[in-house]
């Protein structure tokens, strides 16, 4: 009998432990039991910030363009497309293209059924100042036989066609406008102000166009002759000039203004940083 009471306190000293390390886990573990399955929300704050939605396109092209010549400033991801993915995306290609069939040449379409060779990569774009967003496929193409070459972008939100360079055809291109009119033509298919500047003129329709975009500080180029046909948005780098200028203190009616120094300026050259 002694013995026995001499293991009792050990015994119940040791299942005491156990219980304490082993009770906060098995309620933790209940509790999650109840939660699991069930879709649990929490209220956004007004002041969150987070988009519910890409701007609209002048601010979709403004992140498309600095992807192309400062991505430094956004957030990019990438992803190759693959089948069957790959396919529908062509095909919404071919539906951008013969939407403005009555603008851009009829080889300008047609190219897509030579090409044996495809690519096509999504873009999403972010600007972390103030989280707007965009998605845009870049399309590349090429044709082994012929050595006709395409490449594009499509805005991911409309599917309408930003961006086209198709070279290498085997027959000439036929135009039915000059290239300020395909601009101008093009500009208005999507729906954005332009103003235009300077136009050069080859023999017959070809030549080259270029657009001012000042609601977003974009430019707009096109460029077609018998060889290619050639049409994408860049920055307006004076447009940004000008808002460096103004943010110094200069503005367009000073008159000292051409002689202001600029961090990224000397001699009138632009230093990247």
């Amino acid at each position: 009998m002694r013995n026995w009471k001499n293991w009792l306190f050990p015994i119940l000293t040791g299942l005491t432990v156990t219980a304490l390390a082993l009770l906060p886990l098995r309620l933790s573990t209940l509790e999650d039991g109840k939660l699991t399955g069930a879709v649990h929300t929490e209220a956004l704050p007004e002041n969150s910030n987070f988009p519910s939605a890409p701007p609209e396109l002048p601010g979709r092209l403004w992140l498309l363009v600095q992807c192309i010549e400062k991505p430094d400033t956004l957030t990019i991801m990438a992803q190759m497309l693959e089948e069957p993915e790959l396919e529908r995306e062509i095909q919404r290609l071919h539906e951008a293209l013969n939407a403005l069939n009555e603008i851009l040449p009829p080889q300008a379409a047609e190219t897509l059924e030579q090409i044996d060779m495809f690519s096509c990569d999504r873009y999403y774009l972010r600007d972390q100042t103030d989280l707007s967003s965009a998605s845009f496929s870049f399309f590349n193409g090429y044709d082994r036989h012929t050595n006709a070459y395409l490449s594009a972008q499509l805005d991911g939100v409309s599917g309408q066609l930003v961006g086209l360079h198709v070279s290498n055809l085997p027959e000439s291109f036929a135009y039915r406008l000059s290239a300020r009119e395909t601009g101008e033509k093009l500009l208005d298919h999507l729906g954005l102000s332009y103003e235009p500047e300077e136009t050069v003129d080859g023999e017959g329709l070809e030549g080259a166009a270029s657009f001012r975009l000042p609601e977003w500080k974009g430019q707009f180029l096109l460029s077609q002759n018998a060889l290619h046909l050639d049409f994408n948005f860049l920055v307006d780098w004076s447009a940004v000039d000008q808002d460096i200028a103004e943010a110094y203190g200069y503005g367009p009616t000073d008159s000292d203004a051409s002689q202001m120094q600029i961090p990224w300026q000397n001699d009138g050259k632009r230093q990247v940083f």
